[in-house]
């Protein structure tokens, strides 16, 4: 049910929520937005999250979790809406869950990523006078996904995890995603069909230049039928060798498909491969931003030592080369190492050297004490020992890339106890229309005294 909203200009506003239920309500009115983007109001009270819900609103809800000291709900009724709200412009925005902060203005979504990255830092990090930039959010927050993973459904159906669940959502077009990856999808499963049961993931990748890269995960033993697949795939416009390549893992290191096993991916005119299992940031506009902040702020004169801690297939750590005297570069991910050292000698940059294995264990065994160090952890952050590592080298300067501002803060807990001091905290908004952002972070020694 539906309850229509008669305040003036309401057209341009969505419809207010309301779902029968005969289950007792409470009233609630949300007063700010946790970091996940859910509503937070009190109940009897207690905190509530309640997803969907905008700062200043009330309404009814009904509780769908109860713990000792917090309460979750859905909503039942919002009697009052926010003037920050809009109306999401995607057709499965309230089933996919892939993006929660579409029914907000975008502008709104930045301050509250730039308000959630200050709470984590004094939260978690205890820094009570830290200043925190304004987010840099895009022109056009739309299409900018250079990927996407699609599992199948037991109707052979390809689509997005809803979140938190294995229920698939399928759609016909993801606005996160260029044109050209729905065409693919959708040709996808045309082709498909029935066929090849056992391939439950199909994952899709786009260069900045508009070349494809399908990856089929899954139960690849029927060849037959996988050869089948790819016939037909390739007999499409969509996915001829010159438009999208097609790549099927067998084994550890063996890739079969058609095309170019890869893509080639073009930064700060540099030009660098990218395998299928390597990683790659999802924001070819945002990356650009970030890695821009990332040169600027390293101030290198060509006489430098710089490490590049979780290098990935190389990116930053070419950039950083063409300004540096030597860089080194440490990543886990076989795959990713392998791509950087191609990377550097395509690219004719011979200052680097690239060490494959987890960070934690081969900082100690690495000499030299290099003047800068770049770290772009996983979500999880900085391993202890990594920590310690760098308290020990302890170079002047550390520029830390973080997409989780939680780990970010405990991870600087520990640097800036003693040793470090923060000069700067950049969020970017690699990741428009989610509660996500990318933060840059540049540390410096304390001078003694």
């Amino acid at each position: 049910m539906v309850k229509k909203d008669h305040r003036p200009g309401a057209e341009d506003n969505p419809p207010v929520y309301q779902e029968r239920s005969s289950s007792k309500t409470l009233d609630i009115e949300i007063v700010r937005l946790a970091s996940d983007g859910s509503g937070i109001g009190y109940t009897d009270g207690i905190t509530t999250f309640v997803p969907g819900m905008l700062p200043g609103e009330k309404g009814r809800v009904q509780l769908t979790e109860q713990k000792k000291f917090y309460r979750r709900a859905r909503i039942v009724e919002i009697e009052c809406l926010s003037e920050e709200r809009v109306s999401p412009p995607c057709s499965v925005y309230s089933a996919c869950g892939g993006c929660n902060l579409q029914h907000v203005k975008y502008q709104t979504t930045l301050t509250w990523k730039q308000r959630w990255v200050e709470d984590a830092l004094r939260r978690i990090g205890g820094f009570t006078n830290i200043q925190v930039e304004p987010v840099l959010g895009m022109d056009d927050p739309w299409r900018y996904r250079n990927k996407a993973v699609l599992h199948r459904d037991r109707k052979g159906r390809f689509g997005y995890y809803r979140g938190k669940s294995k229920d698939v959502t399928i759609f016909d077009d993801c606005l996160l995603l260029s044109q050209e990856i729905n065409h693919r999808i959708k040709k996808m499963q045309q082709v498909i069909g029935e066929c090849c049961e056992e391939t439950k993931t199909a994952t899709f990748r786009e260069s900045n230049r508009g070349k494809g890269l399908l990856v089929f995960d899954g139960n690849t033993e029927n060849t037959k039928e996988l050869d089948q697949l790819i016939r037909h795939l390739k007999g499409q416009v969509e996915f001829s060798p010159q438009s999208c390549s097609i790549a099927i893992p067998r084994g550890n290191n063996e890739f079969e498909g058609s095309g170019a096993q890869h893509l080639n991916e073009h930064l700060d005119g540099l030009r660098f491969k990218v395998s299928p299992r390597s990683f790659l940031q999802v924001n070819p506009v945002q990356t650009a931003v970030l890695y821009g902040l990332v040169l600027d702020w390293a101030g290198l004169t060509g006489k430098d030592e710089v490490w590049d801690l979780y290098c990935g297939i190389g990116t930053m750590t070419l950039m950083l080369a063409r300004k540096a005297k030597k860089v080194l570069g440490i990543e886990e991910n076989p795959y990713a190492i392998a791509d950087a050292k191609d990377n550097a000698a395509d690219n004719n940059i011979t200052n680097v050297r690239f060490v494959e294995g987890k960070v934690e264990k081969k900082m100690a065994a690495l000499s030299g004490t290099p003047s800068l160090v770049v770290c772009d952890p996983p979500r999880a952050g900085m391993e202890p020992e990594v920590l310690e590592g760098l308290l020990e080298i302890s170079p002047e300067r550390i520029i830390y890339i973080s997409c989780n501002p939680a780990t970010l803060a405990r991870d600087l807990k520990v640097l800036c106890r003693n040793t470090y001091r923060i000069e700067r905290v950049q969020p970017v908004d690699m990741f428009p229309w989610t509660n996500h952002t990318e933060i840059c972070c540049v540390l410096s020694k304390e001078q003694e005294e």
